[in-house]
């Protein structure tokens, strides 16, 4: 029974995206955004390039997407999220091949261009929306199961890419990732993403039943007159944690070893991060949605202000970058569940991928800046004074949270709604 039990399980659509899903994302954000803290250097070095301008590839990305999000975002509402999650596998893969013959800065950064064009169509942007098409829009637990799997990215791929660079060089590794991004990210978006079926109908409940932020309606929780506020403050968060997640991630391991550890140990450390990303997700997913998607958010953001406060005050060492690993990743483990699933509650299933479209502009803005900031900190001042950076940004995080989370509760409690 259990046997069988385990097959179906495997059988349903939930199962198939989001096992399909989490595959494709760990190959989508490992072969793009955790390369550079292994390729980093060598490119630098093999192209003569400026580590500002190396890491300013990260920029470009994420100035393009500013531009393509908001469109893919709405493609991917009215056509579904399948055709667009295919071709942006392609677009990867020829973002991979550029990246692997580039020769100067001109044909490096026209290969994160095209990454840049490719990123809101094959990760977070479309998968997300992608998968509400599926599963309903009652994704809460689909969602953190996704999260769970694409949280694995950095334990997977760090030491991954670390072994493609020793093997056969950053060159032959961006051959690999075309390979990946061809053979199987664009078959399992074909597979697993079935054309989108619009549910029109709210969610049928009990008599007498009250409604709850956790059974997210198609409509959304909040009233169009009140979304803006929810939106700013939301954007806000968002970009305070981007900022520190496409800055100070793909440069924390160079900032452990100019702070005395040695490489092993700097790679070791923020491997800790992808566990306990896991962690907090598996609680998450335990827990079942029997608290609110605020509370989650809330938590995430207190987690991160806390892995600093734990960092600063003694200084860098292996013992405080084990407790700063730790809870920054019990803290971003927890943002990524409520960065996609937030906006699901608060504007609804009908338009998802248009919000999460919209809340990428100003994310990607913060973030293409982030890479280049953290990089002449690190060169020109300390790699304390960037953690210093990191550190207010997280607690500026923290304190729109906290007006954020205000805001909603006393808004769907005028309406009745249970948190």
């Amino acid at each position: 029974m259990q046997v069988a039990s385990l097959v179906a399980a495997a059988r349903k659509p939930s199962f198939q995206v989001v096992a399909g899903l989490g595959t494709t994302q760990i190959i989508g954000w490992g072969t793009s955004f955790s390369a550079l803290p292994i390729f980093g250097t060598p490119i630098a070095n093999d192209l003569g390039l400026a580590r500002e301008w190396v890491f300013g590839g990260i920029t470009v990305m994420l100035l393009t997407s500013a531009l393509v999000a908001p469109r893919t975002g709405k493609l991917v509402d009215r056509l579904g999220a399948r055709p667009v999650m295919v071709v942006g596998s392609f677009i990867a893969a020829a973002a991979m091949l550029v990246q692997s013959f580039a020769f100067d800065l001109v044909t490096y950064m026209i290969g994160w261009m095209i990454v840049g064009i490719a990123t809101p169509m094959m990760l977070g942007n479309a998968a997300m929306p992608g998968l509400v098409q599926v599963v309903g829009s009652n994704a809460r637990q689909a969602i953190t199961s996704l999260m769970l799997l694409s949280g694995l990215t950095g334990t997977i791929f760090l030491p991954l890419n670390a072994w493609l660079l020793g093997y056969g060089g950053w060159r032959w590794a961006y051959l690999v990732f075309a390979v990946l991004h061809i053979g199987i990210c664009a078959p399992l978006h074909w597979l697993v993403l079935r054309p989108r079926q619009v549910t029109t109908e709210p969610p049928v409940r009990p008599a007498g039943e009250r409604p709850t932020a956790k059974q997210f309606p198609p409509e959304g929780v909040l009233d169009p007159a009140q979304r803006r506020r929810a939106f700013i403050l939301l954007a806000i968060w968002l970009c305070t944690e981007g900022f520190i997640t496409w800055g100070l991630y793909l440069q924390v391991i160079d900032i452990f070893q100019a702070s005395g550890l040695t490489m092993a140990q700097a790679i070791g450390l923020w491997a800790i991060v992808g566990p306990c990303q896991a962690l907090a997700r598996l609680g998450e997913l335990i827990s079942g949605g029997r608290h609110s998607i605020l509370t989650t958010t809330l938590l995430s953001s207190l987690f991160v202000s806390a892995s600093f406060a734990a960092l600063l005050p003694l200084g860098i060492s292996f013992s405080t970058a084990v407790m700063f690993c730790i809870l920054m990743g019990l803290g971003h483990g927890l943002f990524a569940v409520a960065r996609n699933t937030l906006p699901l509650a608060l504007f609804g299933s009908k338009e998802f991928g248009t919000y999460m479209g919209l809340l990428s502009v100003p994310q990607s803005i913060v973030n293409a800046a982030a890479p280049i900031a953290f990089a002449a900190v690190i060169s020109r001042m300390s790699p304390p004074d960037a953690m210093w950076i990191g550190a207010v940004s997280a607690w500026i995080g923290t304190v729109s949270v906290y007006f954020l989370v205000s805001y909603c509760r006393r808004s769907m409690a005028a309406k009745g709604i249970d948190l």
